[in-house]
């Protein structure tokens, strides 16, 4: 099934114009859940509520307020923020290129994918291609939904992705958290590394990994839709935190169970360990 386009852009860059259209790219699969009178299994509604008159008021009747003072807004209509956000300024203007990895993760906000409007196909796979051969990321600023977007436009499979991002004063400090004043011991870090490597996968496949607690829940929906009752297990009381823990005890054990639960997963390692790590952990197990 075809994706449908949200929204049409121009990516500029130097005298170069792409025009491209947006697409949705992820979509969210949890379970929601809607609020019902719990006496009658009536669903309920949201209804916005005026304390000034009292009463009960449409959608139809509401604007855009920012507050500029206690009590006192200044309002906008939504054809006023519609001047706003004017064809040239959804422009999606790129004010640089740099590496991939110059950016962290943290920034990152939504995803869409990008792909060429009627016209711009021949531009768009240029861009693309020469951006994928110079691993090569854009860096653009786009408005759009009342909102000015740091954006970044990168290769992705056989055209383009953009992810909106987070500005630098949204990001908080991480300097703020507070941190223990712990040590480690070489040995330790090296158990640690060890653990590391024989859990490493030489490439991250995400259709490994599944929601269970999604697939758990449904199940229950299911269940209670054809009239079981759903009775809560009884659970064995957990030990509560603050127990001081061996952590080169519990490193060596998960070491070792790391070995033998996954078998497979250290076969397909076997070579790139065998030609590197072999001496050095062979070394770190007669030491330990």
């Amino acid at each position: 099934m075809a994706l449908r386009p949200l929204r049409n852009a121009m990516i500029s860059f130097g005298l170069v114009s792409i025009p491209v259209r947006f697409y949705t790219a992820t979509k969210s699969e949890d379970i929601h859940f809607n609020l019902l009178h719990a006496s009658c299994g009536t669903r309920v509604n949201r209804k916005w509520w005026c304390p000034y008159h009292e009463k009960i008021v449409d959608s139809e009747e509401l604007i855009r307020g920012y507050a500029v003072t206690k009590n006192k807004y200044v309002t906008f209509s939504d054809e006023e923020m519609e001047v706003l956000e004017t064809d040239d300024n959804r422009a999606l203007d790129i004010t640089e290129f740099v590496d991939m990895k110059e950016i962290d993760p943290v920034f990152y906000e939504k995803a869409y994918f990008l792909g060429p409007a009627p016209g711009g196909g021949k531009t768009y796979k240029l861009l693309a291609t020469a951006m994928k051969k110079e691993n090569r990321v854009a860096v653009a600023r786009w408005v759009a939904a009342g909102k000015e977007h740091l954006v970044v436009i990168r290769p992705f499979e056989k055209g383009l992705i953009l992810h909106t991002m987070f500005y630098a004063d949204e990001v908080r400090d991480f300097g703020s958290v507070d941190l223990e004043n712990a040590k480690t011991s070489d040995k330790e870090v090296q158990l640690a590394e060890m653990l590391i490597n024989e859990l490493t996968e030489e490439k991250f496949n995400p259709m490994a990994f599944k929601d269970e607690y999604r697939e758990r829940l449904l199940e229950r929906i299911r269940e209670k839709a054809r009239g079981k009752t759903i009775v809560a297990e009884e659970r064995e009381e957990e030990e509560k935190g603050g127990e001081v823990v061996d952590i080169m005890d519990a490193l060596r054990r998960s070491l070792e169970k790391g070995r033998g639960v996954a078998p497979a997963a250290r076969s397909r390692r076997a070579p790139k360990r065998a030609a590197s790590k072999k001496p050095r952990s062979a070394k770190k197990r007669k030491a330990s």
